[in-house]
């Protein structure tokens, strides 16, 4: 659908917000086509010969590539009327006039915004003089100078109300996470970006940083499927539609994490621990599992059929199937 060659200018100078103004109700695996279509219509139907934005993020922190060229270039989009030259635009995907962005999404966008201007010296809480290339879509003529931060909205420039009240209003995160994004996350990061989701409500209801999981060691990410999870200090809350949110901790997140997580035989949990005199049970989509609390050992029932487990190795069970290993005992 691309027609031409990608423009480079000599820089980025600048990021610039937008928000797609498309649906907030779709689900992870749903964003690739919603990429697809806004290349198509920004290709096909409105003649830009490519998609507008250098990247676009979705809710779930997901991060796409825009325009053609190469994102670590200084490609020249069709994003920013009067303002493409030297600017490097990101696209949240949803419409922020209705909904507030996630919170992992406005991490994913600080963090990309933040890894994008490094590389040009660009000080993410700094602050720019562009020159207009003026046109009918930007409040400034050709060759005015204005002075914007270093990372701006749209509606900076020209009459939009792009990327909408709600997702203007976090320009200031914004900024502080790009200033922030080499730096690893700290637990309270962690729970911030968690803010807004099943998994955030079930761990408060727990009690947040002094419940039996403790601080959150990972992002919110993608299981199999619908599958979410975050990892603790001491174990894991497991989210799916079906299931909801359910937390897993000691023995029994170990015993099944050697079972293979959520892609095995047990599948996910569908409820917590449930204490019981010789036994701490916990239920699953295809059985349950039961810690003996006199021997420590964890036996598996699947249809009715009882097998006890080995204990996992030294090094704990394997973490081939999840993005991030399970927390360690901390000295």
């Amino acid at each position: 659908m691309r027609s031409g060659a990608p423009v480079y200018d000599n820089g980025i100078r600048a990021g610039i917000l937008h928000h797609t103004a498309t649906s907030n109700d779709y689900a992870p695996e749903d964003a690739a086509g919603i990429v697809r279509s806004i290349y198509a219509y920004h290709s096909r139907t409105l003649g830009w010969s490519d998609i507008a934005y250098n990247a676009l993020v979705d809710k779930y922190g997901q991060v796409f590539e825009g325009r053609f060229g190469g994102i670590t270039r200084p490609v020249q989009g069709s994003h920013t009327g009067g303002f493409n030259k030297n600017t490097w635009a990101v696209a949240m995907i949803g419409n922020f006039d209705v909904m507030e962005p996630t919170p992992i999404q406005l991490r994913a966008v600080g963090r990309l915004f933040g890894w994008r201007l490094a590389m040009d010296r660009v000080d993410p809480n700094g602050s720019v003089a562009l020159v207009s290339a003026g046109g009918p879509y930007t409040r400034f003529p050709q060759g005015a100078t204005p002075t914007f931060p270093s990372i701006f909205a749209h509606r900076d420039t020209g009459d939009t109300d792009c990327p909408g009240n709600l997702g203007y209003a976090f320009l200031d995160r914004i900024r502080d996470f790009a200033a922030r994004f080499d730096k690893p996350a700290n637990a309270q990061d962690l729970a911030d970006s968690m803010q807004g989701s099943a998994i955030h409500a079930r761990w408060q209801s727990m009690g947040g940083m002094n419940s039996p999981l403790g601080a959150p060691t990972s992002p919110e990410a993608s299981g199999a499927g619908s599958t979410r999870y975050v990892t603790f200090d001491k174990g894991a809350i497991y989210w799916s539609p079906e299931c909801r949110a359910q937390p897993l901790t000691g023995a029994i997140y170990n015993a099944w994490a050697m079972l293979g997580f959520e892609r095995g035989a047990l599948g996910l949990p569908t409820s917590g621990e449930i204490q019981e005199p010789q036994w701490i049970v916990q239920n699953f989509q295809h059985g349950t599992l039961n810690l003996d609390r006199e021997k420590g050992t964890v036996t598996r029932v699947i249809d009715g059929v009882p097998l006890e487990l080995p204990p996992p190795p030294p090094d704990g069970p394997p973490v081939q199937l999840e993005r991030f290993s399970p927390a360690r005992n901390r000295v």
